[in-house]
């Protein structure tokens, strides 16, 4: 891998040009080489999802976060996420096809900045593999959230997944989670059951996916 030096946080601010096509559902995954950690402490995913907010709130791209980052609030729907000490996990739905590598790399190379600023590297202490599948349809996006969901020891109430947006009360205008509740009329215990059918069963851990340069 190439050194992810700042001049990656650059590369978010180019002009994309949309492919139109309906909207499409994607396994997103960024992750440490060699199973290192990717997330050292708590406080590394929770500016993780910060990002997540900064790019998908529609209220950041007002601000003046806005005019030096480029936002992606319009182009993808966040639907499902999970942050593990070992990578990230994202469920997306969209309908221009570049905006997720585009995201994928501008997450990258902000948490690239971050860690610079906490220490005295100027690029990650760590191999990186950002990959993406494109999933069939929303139904598989389903299947594939329980899987995500699993990635967590206590899913039913970790912070650093998505889980309470899909059981309890949990709302941001920076997640789209009505792409999968709509599919079982928004019916928290109907999702609860559907993840405890399926709970004791190890989770994916080996997605099949096209690497992509990062």
């Amino acid at each position: 891998m190439q050194d992810s030096k700042l001049i990656l946080t650059y590369m978010v601010m180019k002009t994309r040009k949309k492919s139109v096509v309906k909207d499409q559902y994607y396994h997103l995954w960024i992750a440490a080489a060699k199973d290192q950690v990717f997330f050292a402490s708590d406080i590394d995913k929770a500016f993780f999802i910060a990002l997540f907010q900064d790019y998908l709130s529609p209220r950041a791209n007002l601000g003046e976060w806005s005019r030096r980052h480029q936002g992606y609030a319009q182009e993808l729907d966040l639907i499902v996420y999970s942050l593990t000490d070992f990578g990230v996990n994202l469920l997306l739905c969209t309908s221009d096809t570049e905006a997720v590598e585009d995201f994928g790399q501008a997450l990258l190379s902000n948490y690239a900045v971050y860690l610079s600023q906490q220490t005295a590297w100027e690029v990650l202490p760590f191999d990186t593999i950002f990959t993406y599948d494109h999933l069939a349809d929303e139904h598989e996006a389903l299947a594939i959230s329980r899987d995500i969901h699993l990635l967590h020891q206590h899913w039913q109430d970790d912070r650093y997944s998505s889980i309470g947006f899909y059981i309890d009360d949990r709302r941001g205008d920076w997640m789209q989670p009505w792409r999968l509740t709509n599919l079982f009329n928004n019916d928290r215990q109907w999702y609860l059951n559907f993840m405890q059918d399926d709970s004791d069963q190890s989770p994916v851990n080996n997605f099949e996916f096209e690497f992509i340069e990062t």
